[in-house]
């Protein structure tokens, strides 16, 4: 079968980087689908060899973080040469790319990719509530992708969530298939690399070291990563189609989100209220046996377990590379009152909650289309 000529955008940051890597691991295990033709970063890497840009954000990151452990650029990749974002020179050399761009970079070039025919694959958040886009979880919603059908451009586009979304929405999912829930009470406790590469910075670095903080606006009495956490997954579960749909659904989410100075993973604090009486032991083989379809349960990036429960409340130093990142890891559950009870989930933001699951909707697409 022919191989896809893949792109990665921004693969010189936090989360394009995590993407070169998980093309290297696919490779690894055999999944051997997609030629990486090419990468892009910013202006003040282009021209390099991104051997040489991993190794110095990385080593860079290390030295603001005495906890942090630097990453390696995979060898085969290292004397690629950083491209910029010229979206006739992308669409001349691949027909497919994840997107790993900030918002607003990705708000210009990505449209101009898909009118030239390349199908986008973003973690940016410009498009996430676009009409025709989906907004993708495959273990949760995989009937979304048909929505490319509806699109007009001869590119498409599918769009990923924010990463505390996609660390919790699968475990609500599990719980729904099974019980009635109404309400959701979050507090995250995100990693530092959910920020990228602005944590190296000495400002940011005074800020989180020996703390907890958030990007909390005084005007709205919230911050971003909060109202994100409310309203996507409304997008996801069918509550709502627009913003405004989604701030009033019979679901109920409120969240309260927080930084604190660990590498990897996103822990998350839920109190969940069901409209029956729970117990403890249901909930637990509800969230065990949880299987997403087999379509996409055999695609390569899923992992065998999508949700893994202990008895103990998880850790990212422990637990954040459960199958290599893409399981969600839940413990700590307890009974409150009849209908509600508490756990904790835990995710890699990076990867579960960025470009990992970018590349898993893609495989979705390319599986319908039989191209893997």
């Amino acid at each position: 079968m022919t191989k896809i000529r893949l792109g990665i955008l921004g693969a010189t940051g936090m989360g394009g980087r995590d993407a070169v890597i998980h093309q290297q691991k696919l490779q690894e295990q055999g999944d051997n689908y997609a030629d990486l033709k090419l990468v892009t970063g910013s202006p003040s890497s282009e021209g390099k060899k991104l051997g040489e840009v991993f190794k110095e954000k990385e080593e860079n990151l290390a030295e603001k973080h005495n906890s942090l452990k630097p990453q390696k650029c995979p060898e085969k990749y290292r004397d690629k040469i950083v491209e910029g974002l010229d979206a006739d020179k992308i669409a001349d050399k691949v027909d497919y790319v994840i997107s790993a761009l900030p918002s607003s970079v990705a708000a210009e070039i990505e449209p101009e990719l898909r009118e030239r025919g390349v199908h986008v694959f973003s973690n940016a958040s410009e498009f996430r509530w676009g009409e025709e886009v989906p907004l993708m979880i495959p273990e949760v919603n995989p009937e979304d992708i048909e929505m490319l059908d509806e699109q007009g451009t001869e590119g498409k586009h599918v769009n990923n969530p924010n990463c505390t979304t996609a660390g919790y929405v699968p475990v609500i999912e599990a719980l729904r298939q099974r019980f009635g829930v109404e309400s959701v009470d979050l507090v995250t406790m995100q990693a530092i690399s959910g920020k990228g590469d602005k944590i190296a910075s000495e400002d940011y670095t005074s800020k989180i070291t020996g703390n907890a903080i958030d990007d909390w606006n005084p005007e709205s009495n919230h911050n971003g990563e909060e109202i994100k956490s409310e309203i996507e997954p409304q997008k996801i579960l069918k509550h709502a189609k627009n913003k405004e749909q989604a701030k009033n659904t019979s679901l109920k989410i409120d969240a309260q989100t927080t930084r604190i100075p660990t590498q990897y993973g996103h822990l998350e604090s839920l109190r969940i209220e069901f409209s029956e009486q729970v117990n403890i032991e249901d909930v637990k083989d509800a969230l065990k046996s949880w299987r997403p379809s087999d379509e996409v349960m055999n695609l390569p990036s899923t992992p065998e377990k999508p949700i893994k429960v202990l008895d103990r409340q998880p850790e990212p130093a422990k637990d954040v590379f459960t199958e290599d990142g893409m399981s969600v890891v839940v413990g700590d559950i307890r009974q409150l009152e009849d209908n509600r009870i508490s756990l904790y989930s835990l995710s890699h933001n990076l990867r579960r909650g960025a470009t990992w699951t970018a590349r898993q909707s893609m495989e979705l697409y390319l599986k319908n289309r039989e191209l893997i």
